[in-house]
């Protein structure tokens, strides 16, 4: 689903990322850890376009992202993202975040729109919140209704930056649930995150990324729990104490 080959990107003299190769299969789940300022915020960006590459290949589902003729709007539809800030339009209520992009992208009336939309709230449990505004929800919640609206465009691959950061620690449960749920359908996952026991318990591949590079990467039980690269033990001594 995912295939990436010597990503690399520097912002003027800053080289961020420093050879980027990894294949990540049809609904795998890939937690992807490391410490501030390693490059795993800016190598999700660049699977979607967010950020583009400086060289190197990126392509998701047969579709070469860093093309310069390619439609990335067409692209990005086929690939959800969910940020650590929500990025809800806070002038909008649930049900008009979740249907506009199926309907100004993927032109769906506005009917068609307004039953997925349904269909999705129910799904990560906030169909009752459904013309409330962002600022009547927790974070927690809004941060559900930021994934139903991602899932709304039905992709096929879904990247979440730190989805769980920004949030009090009691309603990071919630939103981990969801992401549970969706990894046990088989949606193709990318996750940066601190949350240790979900990549334990969630992920199929863990992968640690340290100065621009993939410095380990494998089962979490391995990574996690015996990892073979000094610099992965280190972090890890310092974020399960």
């Amino acid at each position: 689903m995912i295939h990436v080959k010597q990503l690399q990107k520097s912002y003027g003299s800053a080289h961020i990322l420093r050879g980027i190769d990894c294949d990540i299969a049809e609904s795998e789940v890939v937690c992807v850890i490391g410490p501030s300022g390693s490059g795993k915020s800016t190598f999700l960006r660049c699977l979607n376009g967010l950020e583009e590459a400086s060289d190197g290949e990126i392509l998701v589902d047969g579709v070469m992202v860093n093309d310069p003729a390619i439609d990335l709007n067409a692209m990005r539809a086929g690939v959800g993202m969910v940020f650590q800030r929500f990025n809800l339009f806070p002038h909008m209520s649930v049900l008009e975040n979740l249907i506009m992009a199926p309907m100004q992208v993927k032109k769906m009336s506005r009917k068609d729109a307004v039953v997925v939309a349904e269909k999705l709230l129910l799904k990560v449990g906030l169909l009752d919140k459904i013309d409330a505004f962002p600022n009547q929800l927790s974070g927690g919640q809004q941060q559900r209704v930021a994934i139903a609206r991602a899932l709304a465009m039905e992709p096929k691959v879904m990247l979440f930056d730190e989805p769980t950061s920004a949030l009090d620690p009691e309603l990071v449960g919630e939103v981990l649930t969801v992401m549970k749920a969706l990894a046990e359908e088989g949606m193709t996952m990318v996750v940066v995150t601190h949350e240790m026991g979900f990549a334990r318990e969630v992920s199929d591949r863990v992968f640690f990324i340290d100065q621009g590079v993939i410095m380990e990467q494998g089962p979490p039980q391995q990574v996690l729990g015996a990892p073979h690269n000094e610099r992965t033990r280190d972090f890890l001594r310092k974020v399960l104490l």
